[in-house]
């Protein structure tokens, strides 16, 4: 049997270097302890994400290796994709900052062509990043034969989870809907 996988969706994972990541962490604690707004004043909300009203959060903590780092990486997903590397990018960032208890719903980037995000600070337990198929005719048809599945795999998962790793980087197209898992630890994830 002949088997083409016809729309295949790029999920790319860029470990980077110690130096740029060891930078980006003092550069954002430095961030947290002096200039963020008070965090605890959020506690009850899903969701505690701290950014510029500019949302360049990168910039204005000056971590311009990160930065030189991500363009890298976004002009290579654009080639992956066929797209031209060398076209303009505009690279937006924030910081986010998920207490215990915090989760983020399932949602998408409307409007962008690349998302990510980089771990910094990943307690154990702290909230799987979940993309969500997007297969929707589908889905809604093998809800009718769940009974009969013997095993998951590639073409029938309703879901594909990655466990945060800090100095990992995940790119991933902005149209595919992904949330993160419930933070069940006692500490803070930091993400960029």
């Amino acid at each position: 049997m002949k088997i083409d996988h016809a729309f295949p969706i790029p999920i790319c994972r860029v470990e980077l270097s110690d130096e740029i990541i060891q930078d980006t962490i003092n550069k954002v604690n430095k961030y947290v302890v002096e200039e963020m707004p008070d965090k605890d004043q959020h506690k009850n909300e899903l969701l505690t994400t701290y950014y510029n009203n500019n949302k360049n959060f990168l910039g204005q903590i000056d971590a311009i290796p990160l930065l030189e780092a991500i363009n890298h990486h976004v002009r290579e997903f654009f080639h992956l994709r066929g797209f031209d590397p060398n076209c303009f990018v505009e690279i937006t960032s924030w910081l986010q900052l998920n207490q215990p208890g915090s989760l983020f719903n399932r949602h998408d980037h409307y409007g962008a062509i690349v998302s990510g995000v980089l771990y910094l600070q990943v307690p154990e337990k702290s909230g799987n990043l979940k993309f969500h198929n997007p297969l929707e005719p589908r889905r809604a048809t093998d809800v009718f034969f769940d009974r009969i599945r013997n095993a998951e795999n590639q073409y029938n998962y309703d879901y594909i989870e990655y466990e945060p790793k800090v100095g990992e980087m995940i790119m991933f197209e902005s149209w595919l809907q992904h949330s993160v898992e419930k933070n069940e630890s006692d500490g803070e994830r930091l993400a960029i």
